[in-house]
């Protein structure tokens, strides 16, 4: 009987697991097969004749001089947002997990919202605010439409919409520490400073595992909120890797050399991602 119900149990996580899998092949594995395929060919991605070039749309990537622009702006970004990001969320999260503030709901739900908006709508949502608002009460031009200030204007942006997430992550952190070990250092004489980096800080670590890779991660994928915002402008100033194979793709009817940037970008994220992951995750205390 035992052997019948441990055969069951195994059965039964693959049957769980199987529309999962389904999904993620439809939608991710399978795209993704065949995107490989297209990177070896010159495919316009509008006739359904293709020739196969081999590696010549690699060779020719490395060769272009285009994409050190793109190159630059993604890593800026990556840089603005990712920095950014989690010193604002853990900034929000620690102001929240207060007990002495009676905000702390409230600042929580405030905080949180911005989430709720899609990329697309923050876009155009602010915009309006760098077009219409800060011109009238600054005297400011629109930051969009600068090419010096352009990509911490968009940045500041996705801030506004994203660092919400990372708050609650790091909350959940925070919540997770003993009150023990804040208890101990106080009778030690730690000041409030000695705490946060010698106890707090250590034990956030795998809070910060979870967000640095992902913002990371996403701030380098940086797409929508740009294309929405300034489509890659203005003059290229925040044209990101993501918006170059976006326009060779439809734009330039470069579909097989799109797919071939694709397809080492890709590549070049899931790396960054288990480099950093791993930096991090080397780094964690047990409890």
């Amino acid at each position: 009987m035992r052997k019948k119900k441990f055969s069951s149990l195994r059965t039964s996580k693959y049957v769980f697991a199987l529309p999962g899998f389904c999904f993620f092949a439809f939608a991710i594995l399978i795209p993704f097969l065949m995107g490989v395929n297209i990177a070896f060919t010159d495919w316009n991605g509008i006739t359904k004749d293709y020739n196969y070039v081999g590696f010549k749309n690699f060779i020719d990537m490395f060769q272009d001089k285009r994409i050190l622009q793109p190159m630059r702006n993604t890593l800026i970004f990556a840089l603005l947002g990712v920095t950014g990001n989690n010193i604002i969320a853990l900034s929000c999260a620690l102001l929240v997990n207060q007990k002495s503030s009676k905000l702390g709901s409230v600042a929580k739900v405030i905080f949180f919202m911005p989430v709720c908006f899609s990329a697309i709508l923050s876009s155009f949502l602010w915009g309006f605010i760098y077009r219409e608002v800060f011109s009238q009460l600054f005297a400011i031009k629109n930051l969009l439409g600068n090419k010096s200030l352009v990509i911490p204007a968009i940045t500041a942006i996705g801030l506004w919409n994203s660092c919400g997430i990372n708050m609650l992550i790091y909350l959940s952190g925070l919540k997770s520490i003993p009150t023990d070990l804040y208890e101990a250092a106080t009778v030690d004489g730690a000041t409030a400073v000695q705490k946060f980096f010698r106890v707090t800080l250590p034990l956030l670590m795998p809070s910060f595992s979870v967000c640095v890779t992902l913002t990371l991660t996403s701030w380098l994928r940086e797409f929508a909120m740009t294309l929405a915002s300034t489509g890659g402008g203005p003059g290229g100033a925040s044209r990101t890797i993501s918006i170059y194979i976006y326009e060779n793709l439809y734009k330039y009817s470069k579909a097989g050399y799109g797919q071939a940037v694709s397809l080492l970008f890709a590549l070049f994220l899931i790396l960054i991602g288990n480099v950093v992951s791993t930096f991090f995750r080397k780094r964690e205390v047990e409890l």
